[in-house]
């Protein structure tokens, strides 16, 4: 029989095995299986298929492996001299690793920008110079490499990745979604990308992988480590002034693999120390030994059963609390077939007895695993594979026992033990330590010394457990929010980093390279290729900036030195510097403009402006040469103003000339080539909704994305499913106009509860485009739309990361993306969610077909979600396992006063756990920690039901008793089959000649005997019950306690925080049940044994009797 079960698990094993593949996502702790939760992970997914066919030509769909750096400055902010010098030296220290230079040469020649010198803010900061004096075109060039000494000022790096000329960058890649112009950042961030040379990318992805696991991770560890070191007084070595913080592709999966590999190292010890506590409670190395096994087979055993591709942290958890558990079948087993001999005689009868009460002794064992099952129900997918894992562990656990480990009994028994008499004493000490056994009968009788006044116990407990729920509730009431799970501590980079990254918003390595040289222009060149303007800052002995709002801005005006009088006819550019030219609406500034044109030529005949609009150049920077200080001021060309004179005149022909005006306290010097005009513009002052529509706020924001052409998922997902894959929407056709339409009020229609403050659409950017060429919006029906769009792309470039394509490079699916001012709490970001999705589907419903199926997602409302729903299923999963106790309890004990009262110990156990590590350790309130709270809560019981049990035994009929009454002629053969082994000389295991072994307090040879009996007074059954109990009891909680001491030093957050609740839980357990709960039957000064069931089925069957007579 036991043969046949080791070729089934032989057999079975390797046939139905598969690689163990880890889930990495640590981000699935913090998602619930939610409709949010779906429409977002869909758009990531969405993210990945931009285009619909991957083609070799196209870089963009080679793949590109990422590393994203996050900076935090650690005082001030992230503009400082030192923090920047610091940034640019631990990413050239990271470009000069060995790995780095080889996998880079190995990209894709095209791409190899991305990781050398990499998308850094600091290649603008540190630009090198290539000509040292302006050029005779009125231009010098810079080279955005990174390795100039002298920075470039901060206000010009800004203005010119704010206004575009960097395409693909911008401020939004270096810096957070909040960031405004003149404000200051504590964040930083710079992106490196690998991509392979082609489409078939796995030599490229294990090269990767290899330099990730060799130089990459250590080196970032070592760094993270170093920035985090207190700064040492006497030490001249001290840290960079900015925190380090990282993600990267393949770079996470391998740090979450390598802080797993060294957790489950730790899995040894629980190993190793289950197995030395159970040699110890079967005295038996063999038993031991084989329980072992069957143990660790359970384990692999689930993993085969388990319906996933990939396993979680949370299924390797179990790994522990199956160490730490897992023995209690083996125990109960083992005690069952001790107990059999004082049954019978025959092997087989033996077996019967042993089956019969087997049912009985597992009941509480499967009951814990029925509450993990209930974890089905929970929101988070991690906790239910956890919950699927342990459960199915247990219950095969108890199926090995029952099928495979009473053959090992029997085997032991019959021929083992035998052959150990012919072994050497010391070896048999060694293998079946017999006499290696605490007296727990000492323990019981101890222990009802306690319990001769249980009401003052009761009362102490009341006080303490009252004391600790009070507390409890104060601390979790006043906590701001509760807590999402978190895989790592809280000081470890990920998580700390993990809400500063979220500030940032989502972006992938540039598809193609940002200038690399530019020229910064002197004003007045009428230049083309300026990336900004630069002059010297003229000393005019003002400290403003800009003008007072309420004040009218006077303007320092230049025209050119060559004399236009005799052309008949000018046409004047006007180029106005200054923040108040684009704070005011063209209407107000043009017949400024005009009048100082006429004033300017007082003998000009007209005076007409073009019909064309104003458009902003690049932005000129003033340095103040004698303090090195900068100033930056927008520059705007107004539309062009023709003049005409009357004849005659020297000359028929036109003319044309550029006029410049510094409409700001700050003015450059008189530029090459103009001269000072005698009279100036003056703009006026601003109106107090100007000024209050052109301020910005400092407030930080959070995203929303709304997305046509993308299905939405719906329906119920797979309980287990980690992903999901997006699809395109087949009714959206962007090329309908009524679709541009719908697009178009999407983003122009937002009512003020939405609280926006800045949004990106391109599709006002493609209204503005075909205006300015004359055209219709939306575009006109008998025209290409995606002929057109194309050609928008070609001036509006960035606008296409907004955008999917097909097949044909057609647009199939957009998004829009807006920032909005950021909620306090859950419940708030709930109800925004539910403004934007009720103003979503008023768009739909007033949409024609072809864009009728816009939707909205965050990442703000998936954390919010998940929180109110795994807090929410959290305690569902309470009331449920609540309920299966209460069912189990009173199945198995048939008594509800003795079911409340096992409720009551553990309601009082749950209420120190959580006094204690809410209050005194500061844990946050989470879906995580209710959840471990609510798994041990059977566990806490589990021993108490068979005090419970045995207190009614004596009552119930003799069919449902434990034990029948003891055949005076197997006393002996139960003592005799339980003497120690003799050796092959005849003497005894201490070299003493056999003699006859009177019967020994053994709690197992002697188990008949300690059952309760009817004639037993109360509280001498709870003795023989704690004397019964304490044996497997102690042993459980020593074994869990120990492990969790070993889990406690454990990398995951997870795991530590289970060790921490398992080191707490035995030492809560024990005396509640072996204290507690008995106190509580014997304070209720109960003498009647028969169980409430069966009083109450007796009234109920005399009461119906006269049904059947």
């Amino acid at each position: 029989y036991l043969i046949f079960w080791v070729i089934v698990v032989v057999v079975v094993l390797p046939l139905t095995w598969r690689p163990i593949s880890v889930d990495t996502d640590v981000d699935a702790y913090r998602r619930a299986d939610s409709q949010t939760a779906r429409n977002h992970l869909v758009y990531l997914d969405s993210l990945n298929s931009m285009q619909a066919v991957r083609n070799e030509s196209v870089l963009g769909q080679r793949t590109t492996l990422k590393l994203e750096l996050l900076y935090e400055a650690k005082d001030g902010d992230v503009f400082s001299e030192s923090v920047l010098r610091d940034i640019r030296a631990f990413e050239q220290a990271l470009r000069s690793l060995e790995g780095w230079s080889k996998l880079c040469n190995m990209s894709e020649p095209a791409l190899q920008f991305q990781c050398s010198p990499g998308e850094s803010f600091g290649n603008y900061v540190w630009p090198k110079r290539l000509d040292n004096f302006l050029t005779a075109g009125g231009f010098f060039r810079l080279s955005f490499d990174g390795s100039a000494s002298e920075r470039l000022p901060l206000d010009a790096v800004v203005a010119y990745l704010r206004e575009g000329r960097a395409f693909p960058h911008e401020l939004q890649v270096f810096l957070p979604m909040a960031f405004t112009e003149g404000s200051s950042s504590r964040l930083l961030r710079s992106i490196f990308g690998f991509t392979a040379p082609s489409l078939d990318d796995a030599d490229f992805r294990r090269n990767y992988q290899d330099f990730v696991e060799k130089q990459l991770y250590s080196a970032m560890k070592e760094v993270v480590l170093f920035t985090r070191r207190p700064v040492d007084p006497s030490s001249w070595d001290k840290p960079p002034s900015m925190q380090i913080y990282f993600r990267g592709d393949l770079l996470d999966d391998y740090e979450v693999l390598e802080a797993l590999h060294g957790d489950m190292l730790l899995a040894i010890g629980p190993l190793i120390l289950s197995l030395i506590l159970a040699w110890i409670k079967f005295r038996s190395g063999f038993l031991a030994l084989s329980a072992t096994t069957l143990l660790c087979f359970t384990v692999l055993l689930a993993y085969v059963i388990l319906p996933v591709e990939k396993v979680s942290l949370a299924s390797f958890l179990g790994v522990f609390m199956i160490f730490g558990l897992g023995f209690s079948s083996f125990f109960r087993m083992h005690e069952i077939w001790r107990r059999s001999r004082l049954e019978a005689v025959e092997h087989w009868e033996r077996l019967m007895y042993l089956f019969t009460a087997a049912g009985r002794e597992m009941l509480p064992v499967v009951c814990t695993s029925l509450c993990y099952f209930l974890l089905l129900t929970s929101n988070l997918v991690p906790l239910r594979e956890f919950g699927i894992f342990i459960g199915t562990s247990m219950l095969l656990a108890v199926a090995f026992a029952l099928l495979c480990f009473v053959p090992i009994l029997l085997l032991h028994e019959v021929y083992l033990r035998p052959c150990l008499r012919r072994m050497s004493p010391r070896v048999v000490m060694v293998l079946e330590p017999a006499h290696v056994k605490p007296n727990w009968e000492m323990l019981a009788s101890k222990i009802m010394l306690l319990l001769r006044r249980p009401k003052p116990l009761l009362a102490g407990t009341a006080l303490v457990v009252f004391i600790c729920s009070v507390t409890a509730l104060a601390v979790t009431a006043a906590q701001p929010y509760p807590e999402l799970p978190e895989v790592f501590p809280h000081d470890h980079h990920r998580e700390a980093g993990r809400p500063l990254l979220q500030t940032f918003r989502h972006v992938n390595p540039a598809e193609v390279a940002a200038p690399f040289t530019i020229q910064m222009c002197e004003p007045g060149r009428n230049l083309s290729s300026c990336a900004l303007h630069w002059c010297d800052l003229q000393n005019t002995g003002s400290n403003l900036t800009s003008w007072p709002s309420e004040q009218a801005a006077a303007c320092s005006c230049y025209a050119p030195l060559g004399l236009t009088t005799m052309c008949s006819n000018i046409t004047v550019s006007m180029t106005i510097s200054g923040s108040r030219a684009t704070s005011l609406s063209e209407a107000t500034v043009v017949p400024q403009v005009e009048a100082f044109m006429q004033t300017h030529f007082p003998d000009a005949d007209y005076v007409e402006t073009s019909s064309a609009t104003s458009r902003r150049l690049q932005s000129v920077v003033l340095e103040d040469w004698p303090t090195g200080a900068t100033h930056v001021d927008p520059m705007t060309e107004m539309p062009q103003i023709s003049l005409g004179f009357p004849t005659p005149r020297l000359s028929t022909s036109s003319c044309h000339e550029t006029h410049l005006c510094y409409c700001s306290p700050k003015t450059c010097t008189n530029p090459t080539g103009y001269r000072r005009t005698t009279s100036d513009l003056s703009l006026p002052a601003l109106s107090t909704t100007t000024e209050d529509a052109t301020s910005t706020s400092s407030l930080t924001s959070s995203e929303v994305v709304v997305l046509f052409g993308i299905s939405k998922p719906f329906g119920l997902a797979d309980l287990l499913a980690k992903t999901i894959t997006a699809q395109f929407d087949s009714t959206f056709d962007p090329a309908s106009p009524w679709a541009q339409r719908a697009m178009l009020r999407v983003c122009e229609e937002l009512p003020t509860t939405l609280q926006v403050l800045t949004s990106r659409c391109w599709i006002l950017d493609f209204r503005t485009w075909l205006y300015s060429r004359g055209q219709k919006f939306p575009v006109e029906r008998f025209l290409d739309f995606h002929q057109t769009l194309k050609e928008f792309l070609v001036s509006y470039p960035s606008s296409a990361s907004a955008m999917w394509f097909n097949e044909g490079n057609n647009l199939t699916a957009t998004m829009f993306t807006f920032q909005v001012t950021p909620t306090d709490g859950a419940t708030a970001t709930l109800a925004a969610r539910d403004l934007w999705n009720s103003y979503i589907d008023q768009l739909n419903s007033d949409a024609a077909s072809t864009a009728s199926n816009a939707w909205a997602t965050s990442q703000v409302w998936v954390d919010a979600v998940t929180l109110q729903d795994a807090l929410s299923s959290a305690w569902q999963v309470l009331l449920a396992v609540t309920g299966v106790v209460f069912l189990v309890g009173l199945f198995y004990v048939l008594d509800l006063e003795l079911v409340l009262a096992l409720l009551l110990v553990a309601f009082c156990v749950c209420s120190v756990i959580v006094f204690f590590f809410f209050c005194l350790c500061g844990w946050s309130f989470g879906p995580w920690e209710l959840t471990i709270l609510t798994v041990f809560l059977s566990y806490s019981i589990e021993p108490a039901f068979h005090i419970g049990h045995d207190f009614i035994n004596p009552g119930l009929p003799e069919a449902l008793r434990a034990e029948k009454p003891l055949a005076p002629d197997l006393l002996s053969v139960a003592d005799a089959v339980d003497a120690p082994a003799f050796d092959g000389d005849g003497t005894g295991d201490d070299g003493s000649p056999p003699q006859v072994q009177a019967p020994r307090h053994d709690g197992l040879s002697q188990a008949s005997e300690v059952n309760p009996k009817a004639k037993d007074t109360p509280e001498e059954a709870i003795q023989r019950s704690i004397h019964l109990v304490a044996k497997n009891l102690v042993s459980n909680s020593l074994k869990l306690l120990l492990c969790g001491i070993l889990l406690a030093f454990s990398q995951l957050r997870i795991f530590s925080r289970l060790g921490a609740i398992s080191i707490l839980l035995p030492l809560l357990v024990v005396p509640s049940v072996l204290l507690v709960y008995p106190a509580i039957i014997l304070a209720s000064g109960r003498q009647r044994r028969e169980p409430d069931v069966l009083v109450f089925g007796n009234i109920m069957i005399n009461k119906l009797s006269w049904l059947w007579t």
